[in-house]
């Protein structure tokens, strides 16, 4: 019998797409058995209008006669090697485990699969279990989009991740789905190897896990580790993904935590792996698997942990160690800003090859940051902001527009932060609802902060209404600090800048922001045009939340 897997991964479109067209009519797909799409469409219109433009203006005869030519050119136009493109790492993940289950397997992504039908009917014909994460899907209307594309009469499909994490309380079911996985890949897998083995006759959970059935759908839950200490779990196998791709890796992604030792109101991260507790490899088995990284030729290790730098004590024992060892490698994390308030904790991190973090700041208005239940200060943001800029450490930020208590004020309070410690990119980010058990949706604070929301989890940005913004207008807000930021030449957007930041240098800061200046008032052509299709995407959400809401009010002459 055929035991074959095939691991499927990726998003509905990925920065490796070699056909756009092909991307935006996976996208259009989707769209079309989407609730609520139009918040969605709109916030991606608003993204594609600067980048876009940007690029334009990167072909223009003034920026040939820019004084920064030079220095944004090498930025955009050095090529990105395969080494630097790892594949996803719930790829490496699943590889690791079905070899050490001793299953062959194939891998590919949902993008590979679309454009190429021939390798696409090849590797379905020969797999007889399709393992296809949904970890950079969004919501179920690409799930099913993608889904569909996987399923053949003779073949079963599994799909775990993030996503099948956040569906399966409401699963509504799915014909091409046949088994739901949520949880711990390290602890399901051994389960489903049984059960493909046996001819997909019999799936039994692992020890503590369970199954159930719904909609059609078996759901299978993994259980979770018996404590609180992530060493027992396997380390995905860089060097096989390597073998499988034919190459050898630079840059690769890597996980130590799993959940959040903390509840912001807005964040899904402490319940992700049907889990509620904060578990962590320790500091000795991270330094060792970077160790054997770095001998195997790896540069960059980009640390995809919801929080990276708590522990503290883990944090310090981590860097003393790169540092005694002299690992050389650098690396990427997340981390919460009062971890950062202390100087010496950033000068540690910069010596153990810290290159970049990224900071939750999410708001420059301490009463949002209450609301969100984010338990730091905005003084330790600004200090973290400063503090990382003198040790060397470049700063990504994240802002949420649009959380309930947000005004126009509120976003005034962050541009005044981020003007006052400016960090070296930011991302905005329109308050979302689309995870119904995050605790801003609880009943009490619905009623506390006057807040509706038209669920469905078949759109990515389903639409919201609360006492102080409406979304139908939250795009409109984030269009203006964009101009504020880039207008004033504070930090550097990251969609646009996002493919070169591992080869950022701050020395460059300077031109990269004037070039973003200069873009943003080029290529009037692009930003009429995208702008002709915002309006149509507003008009249809505000036609659409009309008939949920009732009529949204237009912006304030303060406001727009």
């Amino acid at each position: 019998m055929n035991h074959r897997v095939l691991i499927v991964t990726g998003g509905m479109v990925t920065t490796r797409e070699r056909s756009w067209a092909r991307a935006l009519a996976r996208q259009v797909r989707a769209m079309r058995s989407a609730g609520s799409a139009w918040l969605d469409l709109e916030s991606k219109l608003h993204l594609a209008g600067h980048v876009m433009g940007a690029r334009a203006f990167l072909h223009s005869r003034e920026f040939e006669r820019a004084p920064y030519a030079g220095t944004v050119r090498r930025f955009f136009e050095a090529p990105v090697s395969e080494a630097n493109d790892p594949p996803e790492l719930a790829e490496v993940i699943l590889a690791t485990l079905l070899r050490d289950n001793g299953m062959e397997f194939e891998v590919a992504t949902y993008a590979d699969l679309h454009a190429d039908t021939a390798r696409r009917e090849r590797l379905l014909r020969d797999c007889a279990c399709v393992f296809a994460s949904t970890t950079l899907l969004r919501d179920l209307s690409e799930l099913e989009t993608m889904i569909a594309m996987l399923k053949r009469p003779w073949n079963h499909v599994v799909a775990g991740g993030a996503l099948a994490g956040i569906l399966h309380r409401e699963w509504p079911g799915c014909r091409a789905i046949d088994v739901l996985a949520t949880g711990y890949a390290e602890l399901m897998v051994p389960a489903l190897c049984d059960w493909i083995r046996g001819g997909f006759t019999r799936l039994e959970a692992p020890a503590g896990g369970r199954i159930e059935s719904r909609n059609g759908t078996i759901i299978l839950h993994s259980g979770v580790p018996s404590g609180t200490d992530l060493d027992v779990l396997p380390s995905p196998d860089w060097e096989l993904a390597g073998r499988v791709h034919g190459r050898v890796f630079t840059n690769v992604n890597y996980e130590s935590v799993r959940g959040c030792p903390y509840r912001c109101s807005f964040c899904n991260y402490p319940y992700l792996f049907d889990d509620t507790r904060f578990r962590y490899r320790s500091a000795a088995r991270i330094a060792q698997d970077w160790q054997r990284l770095a001998a195997a030729g790896v540069e960059f290790v980009t640390c995809l942990d919801s929080l990276f730098t708590m522990p503290r004590r883990r944090l310090v024992e981590l860097c003393e160690r790169l540092i005694a060892r002299q690992v050389g490698l650098k690396w990427i994390c997340y981390a919460r800003a009062d971890d950062l308030a202390d100087r010496a904790t950033c000068d540690l991190m910069k010596a153990a090859g810290c290159h970049q973090v990224q900071i939750g700041v999410e708001s420059g208005s301490q009463g949002q940051l209450d609301r969100m239940n984010k338990r730091v200060t905005v003084a330790d943001n600004i200090r973290a902001l400063r503090n990382c800029r003198d040790a060397g450490l470049t700063t990504l930020t994240s802002l949420i527009i649009g959380f309930p208590g947000e005004t126009r004020a509120s976003i005034a309070e962050t541009l005044t932060v981020l003007r006052d410690a400016p960090p070296d990119v930011y991302y905005l980010a329109p308050f979302n609802v689309r995870v119904e058990y995050v605790p801003v949706l609880n009943p009490e604070n619905r009623a506390r902060f006057g807040l509706r929301t038209h669920a469905g989890n078949r759109s990515g940005a389903p639409y919201w209404t609360h006492d102080t913004m409406h979304c139908a207008d939250v795009v409109a807000h984030m269009e203006w600090l964009h101009q504020q930021l880039v207008g004033h030449r504070v930090a550097l957007e990251g969609t646009l800048f996002y493919e070169g930041m591992l080869r950022y240098d701050a020395a460059d800061r300077d031109d990269l922001l004037a070039f973003q200046h200069d873009a943003q008032h080029h290529a009037p052509g692009w930003r009429a045009g995208i702008g002709g299709l915002r309006r149509l995407a507003n008009r249809r959400l505000r036609k659409d939340t009309a008939r949920v809401f009732g009529a949204p009010p237009g912006l304030r002459a303060e406001d727009s």
